[in-house]
Order: C-alpha cells, then structure tokens, then sequence
C-alpha cells in the first residue's frame, strides 16, 4: 500500500508530518529536543482517553530513532478542520462548547510542580521544570522594568504589571495542574457543526488550572471574527465548578502569559526589536474577560 507524507502547516517548534497509507491519515511527531522522550507524551495522551478527553490515539511510539535523532510518535488522525476554519458563529460556539468541557477535564489533571513538562523519562503525574508556583509566575520576566519594557509602557503601567505579578506570585499552590499551553481555535477540532478533539500537546506544562482559559482570552477574536470566551466558559463550568472570582483568575492568567510571551521575543532569547508587531499590539493589561 503506497505512504505519503507532508509536513503540516501550522507549528513551528514542533515537528509535524501529515501521513497518508492508502484511506488512512496519520500524523507523526518528532521531539523538539534529541533527548525528549515523546513516551511521556503518549502517556498523557492515553490518560486523557480514558478520562473521555477526545485526544488523537498513539499508534506507535519510538523512544530514540537513531536515523532521525529524535525521539517519534505516531497518532491517529482528529476528524475534521481546525475551528479557525468554522464557516459561521453558530458552528463555532457550538464547537467551542463542547471543548470547553474537554478543557475543563484536562485542566483538573494534578502535576508534580510547574513550567514546562520534563520529557526525560516516563512519569505519571506528569513532572514540570519547576518546584514553585512563584518561580512560573517570574520565568521570563525581567528582574527590573527597564530596557526593552520602558520602551513599550509607561511607570504607570510597569507598576500595574509589577502589582499584577507580586499579588499572583503570592497565591498558595501547592502543585500545578496540567495546562495545554497553546489553546486557541487553531487546537480544537470540528467535523460540520461536531466537535472532533483537541490536537497538539506540544507545550503542556503545570500551572494554575485557568491558565489555558487565560491563553484563549488573550487570543481570542484574532483568527475568527468573533469573541468565543463566554461559550467556552459555557462549556467548561459544565464539566467542573469555577471559583466566584474566575474572570480576575483569567484576566492574570492572560496579562502574566502575554507578559511573558513579549519578554521572551524581545530578550535575548530572540532578540526581536520592540517595533516588532508582536510588540505593538494592544497591551494584555486592557484584558477584560466578555
């Protein structure tokens, strides 16, 4: 039976590979990193089946193919189109809804610290690169308000930023639950007007249980004309209770996500320019949950 393969469009960090057998679809994934073990990632995917979270099924799994230099996993494909593709609102809160209760059991899941996950060896809770939460909400971020940031935002809105961050690092949790780290409507999946699943764990990590609402907040209405936060939420509270002051909890999320996503593109890490577009748009501090 002839195989195809091609690489998918969308994720940049993780390597992607569509695979066609005869009718059958496959994706295949590489680690990012030579000593990433993706057994870690099969794993998580085979909890979150047999929670009811609709996940791609592993196929195979490779701990270390030596052609490749990678470790690799192979996965069953989510039917349907990305949710950014959904032709009209109904669909899309529809969608979206029944997501949301996925999210919600995923999020519940208990980890062993925070950050990203450790992909080093096979462990269940899922292991994450930091003790602390204090230690999650500063990564990334500057030790002073000054360089790149002055540039950006005014004392004021720094001294915002600084109380936002004190206040949330003060927060006492004891351990992280699992966040999928990239959740948008790029990630949920749809057939017509039925959701299919939730694709790419490639950054899942331990934070607070609102983190993946506070991901979506800040994104939402980029890619789709329309603001799908309330249907989410919708969806979510009927999976598991909220806490009464849920919206703040997501609005920091949001503010400290974006916060540090800036920071790592105009830091050395990246060393983008502040002009940058990523730089210029609209300040996650005007966040406000719908």
């Amino acid at each position: 039976m002839p195989i195809s393969f091609t690489r998918t469009q969308d994720g940049v960090s993780t390597q992607v590979c569509r695979v066609r057998r005869g009718n059958e679809v496959f994706y295949l994934r590489l680690a990012e990193e030579p000593d990433d073990d993706l057994f870690v990632d099969a794993e998580l995917h085979r909890q979150l089946l047999r929670r009811g979270v609709s996940v791609p099924d592993i196929v195979y799994v490779e701990r270390f193919d030596a052609a490749l230099g990678r470790s690799a996993m192979i996965t069953t494909e989510v039917a349907g189109a990305p949710l950014s593709e959904a032709p009209t609102l109904e669909t899309a809160s529809a969608v979206v809804r029944d997501a949301g209760a996925d999210l919600a059991v995923l999020n519940q899941i208990d980890l062993e610290g925070f950050g990203w996950v450790k992909r080093d060896q096979v462990a269940w809770p899922l292991r994450a690169e930091l003790k602390t939460y204090r230690e999650f909400v500063r990564s990334y971020l500057p030790h002073a308000w000054s360089g790149g940031l002055a540039a950006l935002f005014a004392p004021p809105e720094l001294a915002q930023i600084e109380a936002i961050a004190s206040d949330e690092e003060r927060r006492d949790l004891a351990q992280g639950r699992l966040a999928h780290g990239d959740f948008d409507v790029t990630a949920i999946f749809h057939e017509g007007d039925q959701y299919s699943g939730i694709i790419d764990f490639g950054e899942i990590r331990g934070a607070k249980p609102t983190f993946d609402l506070g991901h979506f907040l800040l994104h939402d209405g980029e890619t789709l004309p329309w603001r799908l936060f309330d249907s989410l939420v919708e969806g979510y509270r009927d999976a598991v209770e909220l806490p009464q002051d849920y919206r703040n909890q997501v609005r920091t999320s949001a503010v400290l996500l974006g916060l540090r996503q800036l920071c790592r593109w105009i830091g050395p890490e990246r060393g983008a320019p502040v002009d940058h577009p990523s730089g210029t748009r609209p300040s996650a501090a005007d966040l406000r949950p719908p």
